[in-house]
């Protein structure tokens, strides 16, 4: 990573400058003239003094936010390069919705795991804004997820539509409006769970505005959980709705969830596809892997 913008984090993070210049064992002019330098490039001031040292601006908490992805992704990058001199095997690690996995994205990977018995695979299932914080960060290699609209500019992130689904309404099947004719105006006298929420570590990735929804503006989400597991359970536990993709009706019903009949359901179509890194090199494997995904979305094994 740049000289100028390691020694800018290490400022950052340590509140003073001479703190900064004793942990790089570099001089502390050095490191004033880098700073200085860094604010002339941007144009803004990027710390202000404070009686302990120095605060990050509004502009420096931004550059801040940017370079401590940077770093992450440089320790990443030399520790795959470390795993690949050690193991010798390729390596796959990827992340995906809750009802990809389901799907489509299980199928692939058996199917990786058979063509590449010796490849390490790995797999986290989680929402989309996980996903994308996961791929900057270099812990997966690609996210198989809705596509986020209120992404952050400039995060370099390149999708790949799949295919398009419809989102639906899912209580437990006792529920008092299970086997109803309804509408979302009913739904208001009743929590709603968001499975996805928007949390302080997604800031940076995608702009906290919000992802048009399906559900009425006067009812906010009661319940929530980064966990399906755990929000099955709440919806059983509960009278709460969900919104979430028609497609996993099925397994749902076999959880003890069901769909409810709203007439005036939205039936926009969601997109689902694949995030990769702009700028990063797909492996051989990764390849592989998303091509055995477009075959299985396509038709020839879709449940």
């Amino acid at each position: 990573m740049d000289r100028r913008l390691t020694q800018f984090l290490a400022v950052a993070e340590a509140g003073n400058v001479s703190a900064a210049a004793a942990a790089l064992n570099v001089s502390q002019p050095t490191i004033s003239v880098n700073i200085r330098k860094l604010e002339e490039e941007h144009g803004v001031p990027l710390f202000t003094r404070s009686s302990r040292g120095v605060v990050l601006t509004k502009f420096g908490k931004v550059l801040c936010e940017h370079v401590r992805v940077m770093a992450r992704l440089n320790d990443h990058a030399k520790a795959e390069i470390r795993a690949m001199k050690q193991a010798n095997r390729p390596s796959l690690k990827i992340a995906c919705g809750f009802t990809w996995w389901h799907l489509f994205v299980r199928d692939a990977i058996r199917d990786c795991a058979t063509d590449a018995p010796d490849a390490a695979l790995h797999v986290d299932i989680c929402s989309s804004l996980d996903g994308l914080r996961h791929l900057m960060s270099g812990d997966v290699s690609c996210f198989i997820g809705t596509r986020v609209d209120n992404i952050t500019v400039g995060m370099g992130f390149r999708f790949a539509p799949l295919l398009a689904v419809e989102d639906a309404y899912f209580t437990r099947q006792d529920h008092p409006l299970i086997g109803q004719v309804i509408t979302r105006r009913d739904l208001s006298a009743y929590p709603r769970m968001d499975v996805a929420p928007f949390v302080n570590r997604h800031f940076g990735i995608a702009e906290p505005t919000g992802t048009p929804g399906l559900w009425p503006k006067e009812a906010p989400a009661h319940l929530s959980t980064n966990s399906m597991t755990a929000g099955i359970g709440m919806l059983k536990d509960s009278e709460a709705y969900l919104i979430y993709p028609m497609l996993t009706q099925e397994y749902f019903a076999a959880q003890g969830i069901g769909m409810l009949n709203v007439s005036d359901r939205p039936t926009h179509k969601i997109q689902i596809g694949t995030y990769t890194l702009a700028e990063k090199t797909p492996s051989e494997l990764q390849i592989a892997f998303l091509d055995r995904i477009t075959q299985v979305v396509a038709g020839e094994r879709m449940p």
